[in-house]
């Protein structure tokens, strides 16, 4: 059954051959003829063998997010295993992200996931063990790896409830090709449920934790560009307010707020999940009438500062004395809620936080956390700024529940070297 299942997965070739053709067609690099041939050439596996380091450690990444993530990951495998490090990713953005890191020796992008093709990829790399990051479950690739003899594993793994029922629909291919897996590094008791159900065998699963939370510091780089802007504006000793990744709907709920904060002396910042709508959120703020700048044009004494500018945000959180993480009023289940928090900063957030439920609980279980929506959303921040004591005593329970969260890296590493022993 898992075969004709395979079969029909790569009868759907030619349609997502089609869908790249398309792509380049529509992209803006469409005249770089030939940064486009090289994108074919790597997508059809077509590189040869001198092109890529033989005997590596293969890690297969969506995009940006993924790769920076697994970065302190990617340097403990290369330091254990004393291997090559190629990277193959599903996005370009992911693949030039990939090559900024000197511990990756290649990063390419993914051959298609069509068996012939990711067949003569593995032939032709010969990798030594194959890391997959995250969701990026593809069959052929996987079944082309335990047909090849290659040793694969799931690292910081996740899956969500809709794609477990999918995948319950063609549960004998998953079964087949998870039942091959060396082991898997699962996020949560949520992932290791769903994977089990899926196929994964119990005692191949752990449950190791996120490691993008290892990645997150409590000395952000630039906090003092961040206090010498809040001088700039004549901010200090005031209360902060920093709302950091929003998206329109949480924009106007702050909009309609702000003129009873402000009333209160307290400052604003907020910083947009998207800069390509500057010109919309500048619109906004003009009609809104309050006295605003912008970060990117020389900020000057206002009330609310809105963050155009990337590379601040979790700095920014420093300077809070309440902190908002925005996509989860909005229903985009909800960014980094372990930013403001690991800098020690209470955190509110909205009910759609289905990204992130393990901290979001976590957060509002142990009290550095409060959950908000466009009702009681104003309400909240005075209420936390009235009681400067409670406010303390939350912001130190905020900052242990993100350091709880550290250490993931370290029991993945654990996996990988108990899986090398019982193998040799």
């Amino acid at each position: 059954m898992e075969k004709f299942l395979l079969f029909l997965t790569n009868l759907a070739f030619p349609f997502a051959a089609l869908g790249v053709f398309l792509g380049f067609l529509f992209s803006p690099r469409r005249k770089l003829l030939a940064h486009l041939m090289q994108e074919l050439k790597e997508r059809f596996a077509r590189q040869s063998p001198q092109d890529l380091p033989q005997g590596a450690l293969w890690i297969h990444c969506a995009s940006v997010g993924e790769v920076m993530s697994v970065k302190e990951l990617i340097n403990r495998l290369k330091k254990y295993y004393n291997k090559p490090v190629l990277v193959t990713t599903s996005t370009a953005a992911g693949q030039e992200t990939a090559k900024k890191n000197p511990a990756i020796d290649k990063a390419v992008l993914a051959p298609l996931d069509f068996y012939p093709l990711v067949h003569r990829f593995i032939r032709k790399a010969k990798p030594y063990r194959l890391f997959i990051v995250e969701r990026e479950i593809w069959p052929n690739m996987l079944a082309a790896a335990r047909n090849e003899r290659l040793p694969y594993a799931l690292v910081n793994a996740r899956i969500s409830r809709k794609s477990t029922r999918a995948y319950c629909y063609v549960k004998p291919l998953f079964n087949f090709i998870l039942k091959g897996a060396a082991f898997a590094a699962l996020q949560s008791h949520d992932d290791k449920r769903r994977y089990e159900r899926i196929g994964l065998p119990a005692e191949n699963a752990f449950v190791c934790g996120n490691v993008k939370y290892d990645t997150l510091s409590d000395s952000p780089t630039k906090v003092t560009e961040v206090n010498q802007l809040v001088r700039q504006l004549g901010w200090e000793g005031k209360d902060i307010f920093v709302c950091g990744s929003t998206h329109p709907l949480e924009e106007e709920i702050l909009l309609k707020a702000a003129p009873d904060l402000i009333k209160k002396d307290i400052k604003i910042i907020f910083a947009p999940r998207h800069l390509e709508r500057r010109a919309e959120i500048e619109n906004n703020l003009r009609q809104s009438g309050l006295n605003y700048t912008m970060m990117s044009q020389n900020p000057q004494a206002c009330d609310i500062l809105c963050a155009d500018q990337m590379g601040f945000l979790q700095s920014l959180y420093t300077c809070a004395a309440v902190t908002f993480v925005g996509g989860s009023i909005a229903p985009r289940g909800a960014h980094n809620l372990l930013e403001p928090a690991i800098v020690g900063k209470v955190v509110l957030f909205g009910k759609s936080f289905h990204n992130t439920p393990d901290t979001a609980h976590a957060l509002l279980t142990r009290g550095g956390g409060v959950l908000v929506d466009e009702n009681n959303f104003k309400q909240t921040v005075l209420r936390l700024l009235r009681d400067k004591t409670q406010l303390t005593d939350m912001s130190e329970k905020a900052r242990k529940t993100a350091f709880s969260f550290k250490g993931a890296t370290d029991k993945i590493m654990k996996v990988v070297e108990n899986y090398e022993r019982k193998s040799a």
